[in-house]
């Protein structure tokens, strides 16, 4: 039985080929006039930008959480500095009153804070630049107009909700004493808002700072570089000032 040939024939291999040419001449003019398409080539630059963008945040993201955690460190690092230095000193020479070298750390800790400052009552989120959202604040508020490098660095800090209004608290530490003086002097602008600015007080200084407000004989009380003056009234009426140092102080006012 002879066998069926299943060799093509010129004509059909011309045809398939014919086909495949057809095809890609298609595709190709297909092809050409997509990319002259001007909405096509906005969709496609719209749609790359809007990725870098949403990559760009995120890694802007990763970068403040980063910079603030490396704030909080150097911080401690630069606190317990302080510690170990002046408790190797203590070694060298004799101990002195327990309660007298926890002042000591106590005071040493809030030189540290020296050029900090804590500001509450204005909404603030991890997304946003806190040093412009400051500088801003400075500018319309105070009248204060500070370059970018005034300010060492700031950041979020404190639990919402801690001002009434649900906002944090935003920590600054300026790269000088001048102009966290020039802050503190100007804050009396903000009374009557609900902006409050303070010094980044020690948490030892914020226990003696909220037992002073409370005392009955206080009248005021406020904060200078970390110190806290009491305005008091005595039982002839006559009013003085008095340094708060330890929690004694206020039990002989």
């Amino acid at each position: 039985m002879a066998s069926r040939s299943t060799r093509k024939t010129p004509a059909v291999t011309r045809q398939r080929k014919d086909s495949v040419n057809r095809d890609e001449t298609v595709s190709t003019l297909v092809t050409d006039g997509l990319l002259k398409s001007d909405e096509l080539r906005e969709l496609i630059h719209q749609t790359v930008t809007n990725a870098i963008e949403t990559k760009l945040e995120r890694l802007i993201d990763r970068l403040d959480t980063q910079e603030a955690r490396l704030f909080e460190l150097e911080q401690q690092l630069e606190h317990k500095e302080q510690e170990i230095r002046y408790l190797a000193g203590q070694v060298q020479g004799a101990c002195g009153n327990v309660a007298e070298q926890k002042i000591v750390l106590n005071d040493l800790e809030q030189y540290s804070r020296r050029t900090n400052i804590r500001i509450s009552g204005i909404a603030a989120t991890p997304e946003e630049r806190t040093d412009e959202t400051v500088r801003k604040l400075l500018d319309e508020k105070l009248g204060i107009t500070i370059a970018e490098e005034a300010i060492d660095r700031s950041h979020i800090v404190g639990k919402p909700g801690q001002d009434g209004r649900g906002h944090r608290a935003i920590l600054v530490k300026f790269a000088s004493t001048r102009t966290k003086v020039a802050v503190m002097k100007a804050r009396r602008q903000l009374k009557g808002t609900s902006v409050v600015i303070r010094e980044d007080l020690t948490a030892e200084n914020m226990k003696l700072l909220s037992r002073t407000r409370r005392h009955e004989k206080v009248k005021s009380c406020w904060t200078i570089d970390g110190r806290i003056i009491a305005m008091v009234t005595d039982t002839n009426g006559i009013e003085r000032k008095v340094n708060i140092r330890r929690h004694r102080d206020i039990d002989h006012l």
